[in-house]
């Protein structure tokens, strides 16, 4: 069985170095995969949806910054905002990964990583994420 919520967890540290760190994606994933905890499974979803985040980040901002209303999406807290965006990777890109589980992993990721607050702000946003896209268009 694949540790999705690990991989999860391992993307967005991806992300976080990425963005923070400004290390290339590669060197982030080289110095990353040494860790011999990290199941290889949750390693190549964590690595996958990174990189989707990575290859979408324009347009999963531009989902981001319409649903997050009275929130401009650079005062975003960087963790809040890498959860959203791996979340969001996969209410847009991953049709396999079924909406609700991809919130509460996400909500759950952000009582781990995050302050007390952001676990209700992560999921207030993703909720209004989830509802555009299942809109009609």
């Amino acid at each position: 069985m694949i540790s999705r919520r690990r991989g999860r967890e391992f993307a967005m540290q991806l992300l976080y170095s990425v963005e923070v760190g400004k290390e290339a994606f590669a060197v982030a994933l080289r110095a990353m995969s040494d860790d011999p905890d990290l199941p290889m499974d949750a390693r190549e979803y964590g690595a996958l949806l990174a990189r989707k985040v990575l290859e979408r980040q324009d347009e999963i901002d531009v989902k981001i910054s319409e649903a997050a209303t009275h929130w401009d999406i650079e005062r975003i807290a960087i963790v809040d905002k890498l959860i959203i965006r791996c979340a969001t990777a996969e209410l847009m890109y991953m049709p396999e990964i079924p909406t609700g589980v991809a919130i509460n992993e996400a909500v759950d990721i952000a009582k781990k990583f995050s302050t007390g607050e952001s676990s209700r702000f992560v999921n207030g946003v993703l909720d209004a994420i989830a509802k555009q896209l299942s809109q009609p268009t």
